[in-house]
């Protein structure tokens, strides 16, 4: 018998590529019923058949944040309550200072952040969620931590995450929520690899080792955090945020 046992259970997974598929993998790997959100219409395909058991996906642009509600209830009337959120969606786009005019700037915080409050805000709706427990697990990244030339936005985002949920735990714990987000070191996404130089020789990739000694992620390092989470292994839990690092803080 597995160690965590989701039979039953229906997780949302926001994000179909990378840590999200990873993700969505894993949850259903331990029994979970998956229902799959994305804008990639092929990417949620891809991932949908890869799966087991009957699970769902749908269609939702992350940046269209008056479109999120519709689409929760729609999900909630066809499968019912859920029992957990991982929300792996993101955009990782960085521009120098002169560039982050406003519409740049709301667009990343609409994907990386307010999408995924509005996801909490209505799945925390009565009758939405599993009243005994129900696990939210945010992809923030280390970005929340260290900052980094260009990338304003895109830590503002993730910064912003870690801040709300700090509240958000507080907020909904007397609904049975416990909300927590990963923090993944550099990981082996397509997202990644346009933003870094994975040469081997490089000294993008030299100066990456030097201090995530441990090497680079893979999405299923990320995912396995996520299970973790989502499980009620974890349900002392919450309001904190898991660095998945390879060790790169602490060098």
């Amino acid at each position: 018998m597995s160690w965590i046992d989701f039979t039953d259970k229906t997780f949302i997974v926001a994000g179909a590529g990378g840590i999200g598929a990873a993700t969505a993998a894993a949850l259903n790997r331990h029994g979970a019923k998956i229902i799959v959100i994305d804008i990639n219409e092929s990417s949620l395909s891809k991932l949908i058949g890869c799966l087991k058991g009957e699970n769902a996906s749908y269609i939702c642009d992350f940046s269209d944040i008056e479109s999120i509600e519709p689409l929760v209830k729609k999900i909630v009337k066809e499968h019912g309550v859920v029992d957990g959120l991982a929300f792996c969606a993101g955009i990782g786009t960085v521009r120098p200072i002169k560039m982050c005019r406003y519409d740049f700037m709301k667009k990343v915080m609409d994907i990386n952040f307010f999408s995924f409050v509005e996801l909490v805000r209505c799945i925390s709706a009565k009758g939405y969620h599993n009243s005994e427990h129900t696990a939210v697990v945010g992809i923030s990244a280390l970005g929340a931590f260290l900052g980094n030339s260009t990338k304003t936005a895109y830590c503002a985002s993730k910064a912003a995450m870690n801040s709300a949920v700090r509240c958000l735990a507080k907020e909904l714990a007397p609904k049975g929520f416990c909300i927590n987000t990963v923090a993944p070191g550099v990981t082996d996404t397509p997202m990644a690899k346009a933003a870094e130089e994975y040469g081997q020789d490089s000294d993008a990739f030299k100066a990456i080792a030097e201090r995530q000694y441990l090497g680079i992620c893979q999405p299923v390092d990320i995912a396995n955090a996520v299970v973790f989470l989502m499980s009620n292994k974890s349900r002392m839990i919450t309001g904190s945020c898991l660095p998945v690092d390879g060790g790169k803080l602490s060098s």
